[in-house]
């Protein structure tokens, strides 16, 4: 009785949280549309007064990926909310979400990292504003599919020997 009850709150709060990560994708779509639209429509409409900058295609990647990794963590949650309790799938989701956020946390770093060398006098590292917190999340998110990929081991060699 109590693994139903424990299943039922799974899925109500895996229900709750999908919906929170769908409205984060729809924000990260939102904004990338208007990131593109912002440096592609002004050199189509002014185009002797317009000067093309690369610059302004250079967040490009960190949305793609912030919205890759909202993307996974959507499936995992989907998944949970369909009933596929930490299976090789549903875990597969949120060891991509912890990849994609590793992804974004090094593309950072490189970003602010040349910005920094292009852009000062003398380079210091000290001057980089590197964010740990995409660091911290990606992490995590691999800590947490290891351990469910262990526990399914764990889990799969109890049924055997029994």
């Amino acid at each position: 009785m109590k693994n139903i009850q424990n299943q039922a709150r799974i899925i109500k709060a895996s229900t709750a949280l999908r919906t929170v990560a769908f409205a984060g994708l729809v924000v990260w779509a939102f904004t990338i549309a208007m990131l593109l639209g912002n440096a592609i429509v002004p050199p189509l409409i002014w185009k002797q007064h317009f000067h093309f900058s690369i610059s302004l295609f250079l967040p490009l990647p960190a949305l793609l990926f912030t919205f890759m990794a909202n993307l996974e963590i959507f499936r995992f949650f989907n998944r949970l909310k369909n009933g596929c309790f930490f299976d090789a799938q549903t875990v597969g989701n949120l060891d991509a979400a912890g990849t994609w956020w590793l992804m974004m946390w090094l593309y950072q770093l490189v970003w602010l990292t040349l910005q920094q060398s292009l852009y000062a006098d003398k380079f210091d590292w000290s001057h980089v504003p590197i964010d740990w917190g995409w660091l911290f999340a990606g992490l995590t998110l691999k800590l947490f599919a290891w351990l469910f990929r262990e526990a399914q081991g764990l889990q799969e060699e109890q049924e055997l020997t029994v």
